[in-house]
């Protein structure tokens, strides 16, 4: 029920919501952050797969994990980005109250997408720009809410907010940027191995 409560309180007092937070930190609970994720990937999935095909970017044949990624993978980057960041600016968030404040603005993603969905099972090629103006109004309810959060939860100005957003975004693209490259020299790695192991089968 405090999962509902806060969900309800999110959408209507999102500054209320966010300082509950932070104010019932002895009471935290990793419970809220696995449902709410795990239930934007069933949304995203449910989405995925039923979305109307003449409004859909994305074929049923689509890599699923991939198309989920593409929503979590930010998600789950800001989070850890935007602590860091807080942290170093005197900050007041703790990284487990991040992620639940991040959790927590998936709700208009999860309630409202499924109708949305739905809706498009009606709606026909013509009408592909309500669609996707419909669907930009939810992705972007998420990312104020985010904003919303990372301010009330901090205490920090306008000015300061503005320039921790930045600050993160620019840390979540070094983050990704350092991954990227860690992926391409652990495959390089692997692909010379396995070419040396060929050489040495072929000659012994």
């Amino acid at each position: 029920m405090k999962i509902l409560k806060m969900s309800v309180l999110v959408l209507f007092h999102p500054a209320v919501a966010f300082t509950y937070i932070q104010r019932e930190r002895k009471n935290f609970s990793w419970f809220p952050v696995i449902l709410l994720l795990a239930l934007g990937v069933a949304i995203r999935l449910f989405s995925l797969e039923f979305t109307h095909f003449p409004l859909s970017s994305i074929t049923a044949r689509s890599n699923l994990i991939l198309e989920v990624a593409k929503l979590f993978i930010p998600l789950i980057s800001w989070g850890i980005c935007s602590y860091l960041m807080t942290t170093i600016l005197d900050g007041e968030t703790l990284f487990r109250e991040s992620m639940l404040a991040v959790s927590y603005a998936l709700v208009p993603y999860i309630l409202f997408m499924i109708p949305l969905t739905l809706l498009s099972r009606i709606l026909d090629v013509s009408q592909m720009g309500l669609y996707s103006t419909l669907e930009t109004l939810i992705l972007g309810w998420v990312i104020l809410l985010i904003i919303i959060s990372l301010r009330e939860m901090n205490h920090f100005t306008i000015g300061k907010t503005v320039e921790v957003v930045l600050l993160s975004l620019f840390t979540v693209a070094i983050l990704w940027a350092a991954v990227a490259l860690l992926y391409s020299i652990v495959t390089q790695f692997i692909d010379f191995v396995e070419e040396v192991l060929t050489e040495l089968r072929y000659k012994f």
